[in-house]
């Protein structure tokens, strides 16, 4: 497995970032954001995660 050094963004980077990431997300459909979400239940899920707010979090987490 490749090891990537952690990146480091300034504040208004990261608010640039978040707003690209919102305009992205409201472009995807209903169906495919169900989709995003559902994959970042399974993800959390297959790592272990059973606790359901944890799951509830990590599907609405941007870090997801």
């Amino acid at each position: 497995m490749v090891r990537h050094k952690p990146a480091h963004f300034d504040r208004q980077t990261v608010d640039a970032l978040r707003e690209i990431l919102d305009e992205a997300w409201d472009r995807l459909s209903p169906e495919l954001q169900a989709v995003v979400l559902a994959e970042r239940i399974l993800k959390s899920a297959a790592k272990g995660e059973r606790d359901r707010e944890r799951l509830i979090d990590a599907a609405l987490s941007l870090a997801a």
